[in-house]
């Protein structure tokens, strides 16, 4: 029995749960957001462990560098705007042929995101003058949208509700007075609730069942599922001279292994057996991520900062979508390409209390034009960060960054292709121009014991 292609943009994002999106801020699936200190620079010198201890989330090893006891809270507010202009749609050929061509739906649509607020929480310890632990709480994947249920694209995507929360023990051990290491074990939560539309006519007059009642009815398909997993992060910061630090991050690749249910509303009649509610569920392998910064004291007032990192997400190749009761599986074809980013960013020391920032980044897109989803309309992304540090006092200090995130338009063009075997047939063409980008604030305090 046909079950309805729900996987690709559903699953497709449930299943990047370590990544769920905030499109526009990092990558494909990734969520650079952790910090409003980095925020101010564009995370320029992260891996090098500048500024505070917010660091560790990109390099473990940079715990070793702030001494005593330290608690760190931030929140990050993400504005993404996200407007499909000139949307067109229409039905796979053989659903012509039952007088079904055009899927209706308005042809421009103002923005479907949301915009959340992404917390982080970071603690470090120094047992020694060697040895520190730490612990850091982060949701570094999440993204919320809501189409309208006439949107002309709402076969391949309505509400996408997505969360994930990484709980991270930390280790840094000084093997010298200039080498540190770290390394961290992640364990990761992730839930969501997808839905998209279900074009129960055209599916039932291509599978002879001609009498359906509407006309043309149509249905919703929602997948809810979570999942654990597990992995770990490695580190070395390097102080050069006295002026200059390297530090280098590793995050292990990721085996998400998602269980859920789809529920379906507005079935007809006839098709009551075909969808039916059921289990359903896949294995993504998440790539494995590398960074490298440094921070450079040029003088007492005047500090440099760089940063690259490598996302390899060439190895999200497909998705292999397995059904409960015998339905064959569905495979769907992803085609992701390897990710850069590169910043650069410099902190001003006006005076003992007070310190401005700024930073340049660039972010590339993993997401091949015929490949990219309402869901997911990621594009090539520039930043342009400025900041402001406080040090309130000795045990308190506070920092702003907002970051305004400017991307080209980007077009989306979804085939349905010719035949039921292809991937997109039951949901038909889709195409638009999406004009996306963001502004983010974030802040952050921290206490020193």
């Amino acid at each position: 029995m046909f079950k309805p292609s729900l996987s690709r943009p559903m699953l497709l994002a449930l299943l990047a749960a370590g990544s769920l999106t905030q499109p526009l801020c990092a990558s494909g699936f990734q969520l650079r957001e952790q910090s409003a200190a980095l925020q101010g620079t564009a995370f320029a010198g992260a891996s090098a462990g500048a500024q505070d201890l917010s660091s560790v989330f990109f390099n473990p090893a940079a715990l070793s560098l702030f001494p005593g006891v330290q608690v760190e809270v931030s929140g990050t507010w993400i504005g993404v705007y996200m407007d499909l202009n000139g949307a067109g749609a229409s039905r796979a050929p053989s659903f012509e042929a039952s007088n079904q061509a055009i899927a209706s739906g308005g042809q421009d649509l103002p923005n479907a995101v949301n915009q959340p607020v992404v917390p982080s929480l970071y603690a470090g310890w120094a047992l020694n003058d060697k040895v520190s632990l730490g612990l850091s709480v982060n949701v570094p994947f999440g993204m919320v949208t809501n189409y309208p249920g006439n949107f002309a694209g709402r076969y391949y995507g309505l509400e996408t509700n997505l969360k994930v929360i990484d709980v991270a023990p930390l280790l840094s051990v000084k093997l010298t007075p200039a080498w540190t290491v770290g390394a961290a074990l992640v364990a990761r939560r992730a839930t969501a609730t997808l839905s998209e539309a279900v074009d129960f006519g055209g599916i039932g007059a291509l599978n002879g069942v001609p009498s359906l009642s509407g006309g043309n009815p149509e249905g919703v398909a929602t997948l809810t599922g979570n999942c654990w997993s597990y992995g770990f992060k490695l580190g070395t910061t390097w102080q050069a001279t006295e002026t200059l630090r390297l530090g280098a991050g590793f995050q292990s690749a990721d085996n998400i292994k998602v269980k859920g249910q789809v529920a379906y509303t507005g079935v007809p009649g006839a098709l009551a057996s075909t969808f039916a509610n059921g289990g359903a569920g896949t294995t993504l392998n998440l790539p494995a991520t590398a960074s490298a910064g440094f921070t450079w004291d040029i003088s007492h007032e005047w500090s440099l900062q760089g940063e690259t990192a490598w996302t390899g997400w060439s190895t999200f190749k497909q998705l292999d979508i397995k059904f409960d009761g015998g339905t064959p599986d569905e495979i769907d074809q992803e085609n992701w390409r390897n990710t850069m980013f590169y910043s650069v960013g410099t902190v001003w020391k006006v005076n003992d209390r007070w310190a401005l920032k700024a930073g340049l980044a660039y972010d590339q897109t993993p997401v091949p034009m015929a490949d990219r989803t309402p869901r997911i309309p990621d594009a090539f992304r520039k930043w342009v960060s400025l900041g402001a540090g406080w040090t309130i006092s000795k045990a308190w200090s506070a920092d702003l960054g907002l970051t305004k995130i400017i991307c080209k338009p980007v077009a989306m063009d979804l085939q349905s292709g010719t035949t039921p075997a292809s991937p997109n047939y039951y949901k038909g063409n889709l195409s638009g121009t999406y004009d996306v980008g963001a502004t983010v604030l974030a802040v952050s305090a921290r206490y020193h014991f």
